[in-house]
């Protein structure tokens, strides 16, 4: 029987849809069941965006749910001393007993505050349930994906940059028009979102004959080996490299898109001496200058021609002198030249110099396309980045500086350029960017509100544009005097291994000591789980209910999770513990009940044009199974297409290019080419520190590093990194593939065929060196070496190679398992995250991104 047939299969032999969670990205599948037991999974074929195709990583999804070394019943601690080679001494225990436990527990915490208690982890797909019960049982600790890893290791300053210039959560390039796409830092077609759905992509622009693919990165990636030109730079140095790019664009080759700039951009926006827009003295709306007439007027004044907007010059006005905020950001980069980037990133001033007028040419400023009946500006050029990009102390303004690159040429959200991922979480995806103040678009990730003593063991408080900020509560958990918050008592982590993803290894191991009770909800028994007091089982995505939007920067629409067998060992789903617990404790309905919040987070984005935030769930009805909520779901948000959902698993579709495209997807709201939002954070937060004299009560605290990015425009700062010992004289990376992630976290690295796969590789969990580095250091390829960080070390075997930078080491990451449950136990070069360095020194100033790159020294083991 094919996969065609899912929809005349029978009970004793069926497919049944659902979507993968072996990754972030969750590829529509179908699961091929025979007599109760999955024998395959297949990639969805009405899936439009990855059309069938799955990839090793969910085909091997079946090994998960089968794995014999999966925890099968609830444990807990009857040693009360806790290491990493310490006997836990479990006690395995009924699940009546286990809920007992727990309700107990919550109940104690909650009658002496609710704060103590936190929600932690990141079960993929299925992270929401945890979170409304956090929200409902009334803690602030929890929907910042707190004591994990996320965000820091992947995008932290790529989604903070994205969301204030164009309500984007990730940057991607528009493939599909596109003649000529820079990649900075970033595996496209390997995990840069789906890889299923890239990989085809990719694949149609490179038969296109016009069209160049240009990668930026440390290492050869798979999609640099594919591209027409590898530029190799020193890692966290992009940021210098990007805005010398913009030089040559203004400085050098004048390009770039004035009519863009006026129309769609506050680019004209009149700046005062003191950093913010001048106003108008009695609408507050902010001026331009009219070059038609010679005056300042409101930047909305129907009488204004666009074309004769100021872009550059010193106007006086009625309420002060002021300059267009493009003419700021003219004079700001004149100090960014080639010949000063040149010593930064080790490329060249000639090929930063070449390659931004390449992107500029390409740009077509000017030029219009006809898509469905509508012409739309044709911009078929753009910069993208993520990981390798983002994960630096400096990536907030490198990331935004990647960003500016799009907008001078007109291109981000234009046909070929750059476009945006959004909506995972929505029904549908919006049709405009949302209105914000001054005809500027809204940025989703508003300020986290300041308080002091902090509420949250991240202290968003004192950080408040951080995407998300798990790592520091481990800092903040074992040193809170230094920090000024409270210290939770009890933990409920779910997904995740952070011992071995997190930041610092001795950091989250003495993080978690200080945590009173831990209750740690996981698959297997992992690094993680030895510090826990109570372990409860999961089910995989294979035997649980979920919903969820789709990952992918191609489609619209909701997608669900449905069991495609019964859960094994009679394992509940995490959703269905937190569900019986509201109602145990009477946190269920309500405003402030589970239902309201599960609303709230099932609508991210706002609600479709067919239904209603309220309407979702019945916040007065006390619900008993994730089931229930997930057939609710549906019902409510996709009511025309409910019977499609269940019977292909989705209803997703090509996002039209209305929404995809300037100016329709605009909907008449400009993005910020200069960012008073920022800088307005900035200087709020330093009111507030002020007014409550916290740098004298919290010692942990620099203010010089804390109010440092708080600038209307991206500048250069170097990483953290810079300031390690001359005797640290090279860079250590790691990065992600499809296949060679294999060891993040624990879940992969417990599939016995993914890691056989990978290990046919001969430079998988190798210690990756330049050749004619290692000649110069006298190493031997296969040679036993140690690499020492001032942090930590790893030891391996060394591969040369010539796909790497010479100054830079490269190796898998999220390694050095040490519990039975892996199968990766005790293989490879070690966990890479002890080279890194802890606490708020080695994040990033704003953003807290975690400095996932080390300076190291290598020698014979």
């Amino acid at each position: 029987m094919s996969h065609a047939a899912a929809t005349s299969s029978t009970p004793a032999d069926q497919w049944v849809p659902s979507h993968c969670s072996m990754c972030y990205h969750g590829c529509p599948i179908l699961a091929h069941v025979k007599d109760g037991v999955l024998v395959k999974i297949e990639g969805n074929p009405t899936a439009p965006a990855t059309r069938g195709r799955l990839c090793p990583k969910g085909n091997a999804g079946a090994m998960r749910l089968y794995d014999p070394k999966r925890l099968k019943v609830p444990m807990r601690r009857t040693n009360p001393e806790k290491g990493l080679d310490i006997d836990p001494g479990w006690e395995e225990i009924s699940w009546d007993k286990a809920l007992n436990i727990l309700e107990a527990k919550l109940r104690a915490v909650r009658d002496k505050d609710p704060n103590l208690l936190a929600m932690g982890g990141f079960n993929t797909h299925s992270w929401h349930w945890g979170n409304a019960f956090g929200l409902s049982f009334g803690t602030s600790n929890t929907c910042k994906n707190l004591f994990s890893a996320m965000g820091h290791m992947c995008g932290n300053g790529a989604h903070t940059a994205g969301e204030m210039i164009h309500n984007s959560m990730n940057t991607h390039p528009d493939l599909e028009y596109a003649e000529f796409t820079m990649i900075v830092g970033a595996a496209l077609g390997e995990c840069y979102q789906s890889a299923v759905a890239y990989g085809r992509i990719l694949g149609d622009a490179k038969g296109r004959e016009k069209f160049k693919l240009v990668v930026v990165d440390p290492q050869q990636s798979r999609a640099a080996a594919m591209a027409e030109e590898w530029v190799p730079i020193r890692p966290a140095t992009d940021g210098a490299m990007l805005l010398a790019m913009m030089h040559v664009l203004l400085h050098e080759a004048n390009i770039y898109d004035a009519h863009y700039l006026r129309v769609h951009t506050n680019a004209g926006y009149l700046i005062g001496a003191d950093g913010y827009p001048l106003r108008h003295a009695q609408s507050g709306k902010p001026l331009v200058w009219d070059l038609a007439t010679n005056q300042a007027r409101e930047y909305d004044d129907p009488a204004i021609d666009p074309d004769q907007l100021a872009l550059l010059g010193r106007f006086q006005t009625t309420v002060g002198e002021g300059q267009p905020g493009f003419q700021l950001l003219h004079d700001h980069l004149r100090q960014y030249t080639p010949e000063w980037a040149e010593p930064i990133t080790s490329v060249s001033a000639e090929t930063i110099r070449r390659l931004a007028n390449e992107l500029g040419q390409a740009a077509h400023i000017g030029e219009t396309i006809e898509i469905d009946g509508k012409t739309y500006p044709y911009r078929p050029a753009s910069v993208s980045g993520y990981r390798g990009l983002s994960t630096h102390t400096n990536a907030l303004h490198t990331s935004w500086a990647m960003e500016l690159i799009n907008v001078l040429i007109g291109s981000t959200r234009a046909v070929g350029g750059a476009r945006a991922w959004i909506g995972t979480m929505m029904p549908t995806s919006p049709a405009t960017t949302l209105p914000g103040p001054d005809g500027l678009i809204f940025t989703p990730f508003q300020p986290h509100a300041f308080s002091f003593p902090p509420k949250m063991s991240s202290i968003p408080e004192y950080f408040p544009v951080a995407f998300d900020a798990g790592l520091l509560c481990y800092e903040t958990q074992a040193h809170p005097e230094q920090y000024g918050n409270t210290p939770i008592e009890m933990l409920i982590n779910e997904g995740g291994n952070p011992v071995l993803t997190g930041m610092n290894t001795q950091s989250t191991i003495e993080g978690l000591k200080a945590i009173p009770y831990m209750v740690d909800i996981t698959l297997y028994v992992d690094e993680t789980a030895l510090f826990a007091d109570l372990v409860l089982p999961d089910v995989t995505y294979l035997e649980r209910w979920a919903w969820e939007g789709m990952w992918s920067v191609e489609d619209e629409g909701i997608q669900i999770q449905q069991p495609v067998v019964q859960p094994l060992y009679g394992i509940p789903h995490s959703a269905d513990i937190y569900i019986e617990l509201a109602n145990r404790l009477g946190t269920m309905t309500g405003p402030l009940g589970f239902s309201s919040f599960l609303n709230m987070m099932q609508m991210t984005g706002g609600a479709t044009e067919a239904v209603s935030q309220a309407t979702v769930n019945d916040i007065t009805h006390s619900y008993r199974s994730a089931k229930e909520y997930v057939e609710t779901y549906v019902r409510a948000v996709a009511p025309q297409d409910e019977a499609l959902v269940w019977k292909q698993g989705h209803n997703l579709k090509s996002k039209p290019a209305f929404k995809r495209y300037v100016p329709d997807c605009f909907g008449g709201h400009r993005i910020p080419l200069y960012s008073n939002w920022l800088k307005q954070v900035g200087d709020d937060l330093r009111r507030n520190m002020e007014a409550h004299d916290v740098f004298a009560k919290v010692p942990g605290l620099d203010p010089e590093r804390v109010f440092f990015e708080y600038a209307p425009l991206p500048f250069w700062h170097p990483s953290v990194i810079e300031n390690e010992l001359p005797e640290f004289d090279l860079y250590a990376i790691n990065w992600r593939t499809a296949i060679g992630g294999v060891g993040a976290g624990t879940v992969p690295a417990t599939n016995a065929w993914l890691l056989e796969a990978a290990e046919r590789d001969p430079y998988f969990a190798r210690i990756l060196i330049n050749s004619s580095t290692a000649r110069k250091k006298n190493l031997d390829d296969g040679q036993r070496v140690c690499v020492e960080s001032p942090h930590g070390r790893i030891e391996g075997l060394l591969k040369y190679t010539e796909t790497i930078h010479p100054e830079v080491l490269g190796t898998i990451g999220c390694w050095g398992h040490i519990t039975d449950a892996a199968v990766a136990k005790g293989r490879g070069p070690g966990n890479f995250n002890s080279l890194l360095g802890r606490g708020l020194k080695y994040m990033g100033p704003s953003t807290l991104q975690a400095e996932c790159a080390a300076r190291v020294k290598i020698y014979p083991a």
